[in-house]
C-alpha cells in the first residue's frame, strides 16, 4: 500500500477513534471512562499525537493556544452528565483503574490500568537508576524519598516537610514534581475535599498507587519499552517519526526499540510517518 493511501486511511481511523467529529463526541461519564480504557493513553488537553480528553468531549481537535484562558472557555462551560468538565477530570484521576501522569511530552496524560503492567518495569528500571544516583537532582530525590515515606501526602504538607514552602521555591519545586511525574515515579490526584481556596494534589509513589490494581508482568525493561511504544503509536494511530524521540523522558533508549517494532511489522513506516498496522486492513 502506498504511503499516501496508508496515511489517508490512518487519518480516517484517527478521526473516528479520537472522536474528532461532533457526531462522535463523548456525552456521558461512562463514555469517557470507556474511551480512556479503550485507548490506554489519553492526553488531557491535546495538541499532541495522542487522543485527547478535551477534543473527544468537544468532537473536534483542540489544543492550548496563545489565547490563554480565553481558549479554555471553549470547553470550560461544557457539562457531561450534568457536571463541569473540570469536575469530571478530577473524578477520572480518582478512579482506581485510571491514573494521571506527565508520561507523554511532560503533559498531563491519563493511563488506563491495562497499560500498568507494561509501564511497571519501566518505572522499576528508573527507580534503580535513582538508587544509583544516575538520574534526578537532589531536590527530586528528596521529594521522591519523602513521598515514598508516606501512604499519601498533600502538596502543602510536602513543601513544609522539605522547607520549600516559600514563594522563592515555587518554580524549582513544581519543576521537580513535573520531572518525577514524567518518569511516572509519582502520581498525583487533586484533593477532592480541599480547604477553602486551597487546591492541592495528593501525591503517592507509583508503587503505592498501583499496588492493588496491577498484575506484575515480569517483562524485561527493553521488552516493556517496546510494548509501551507499540501501544502509544497504536493510540496515536499515526505520528511523525521524527517526533517520537520527544515523547518520553528516556528518549535515548527508544531508537533501537522503534527499529525493532518496524522490523517485526508491529509499526508501519509510511513516508515520514509511523502508522498503526490497523491501517492496512
Amino acid at each position: 500500500m502506498k504511503a499516501k493511501h496508508l496515511i489517508e486511511k490512518a487519518e480516517e481511523i484517527r478521526v473516528r477513534e479520537h472522536k474528532l467529529k461532533l457526531s462522535l463526541r463523548l456525552r456521558t461519564k461512562e463514555e469517557i471512562y470507556r474511551f480512556i480504557n479503550d485507548e490506554g493513553l489519553v492526553s488531557f488537553l491535546g495538541g499532541n499525537e495522542l487522543p485527547s480528553f478535551i477534543s473527544a468531549i468537544l468532537g473536534r481537535s483542540w489544543k492550548p493556544s496563545a489565547k490563554g484562558f480565553t481558549g479554555w472557555m471553549d470547553w470550560w462551560s461544557v457539562k457531561i452528565s450534568g457536571q463541569p468538565v473540570a469536575q469530571i477530570s478530577r473524578e477520572v484521576e480518582g478512579k482506581e483503574d485510571i491514573l494521571a501522569t506527565r508520561l507523554f511530552r511532560r503533559t498531563k496524560t491519563f493511563v488506563s490500568s491495562r497499560l500498568w503492567p507494561i509501564l511497571d518495569p519501566v518505572v522499576k528500571h528508573h527507580r534503580r537508576l535513582v538508587q544509583k544516583g544516575e538520574i534526578l537532582s537532589d531536590i527530586e530525590q528528596q521529594l521522591l524519598k519523602t513521598i515514598g515515606g508516606e501512604s499519601s501526602i498533600r502538596t502543602d504538607r510536602l513543601r513544609k516537610k522539605l522547607a520549600l514552602d516559600g514563594k522563592e521555591n515555587n518554580s524549582r519545586f513544581h519543576r521537580a514534581l513535573t520531572n518525577l511525574e514524567s518518569y511516572a515515579l509519582i502520581i498525583g490526584v487533586e484533593d477532592p475535599h480541599p480547604e477553602t481556596h486551597l487546591h492541592a494534589n495528593i501525591w503517592q509513589t507509583w508503587e503505592t498507587r498501583t499496588r492493588s490494581g496491577i498484575d506484575r508482568s515480569g517483562l524485561f525493561y527493553e521488552k516493556a519499552l517496546a510494548k509501551l511504544l507499540e501501544k502509544t503509536i497504536d493510540a496515536c494511530v499515526l505520528a511523525r517519526e521524527d517526533q517520537v524521540r520527544k515523547w518520553f523522558q528516556w528518549n535515548a533508549d527508544m531508537e533501537d526499540v522503534k527499529e525493532e517494532l518496524l522490523r517485526e511489522g508491529l509499526v508501519i513506516r509510511a513516508g515520514s510517518f509511523l502508522v498503526t498496522p490497523r491501517a492496512l486492513r
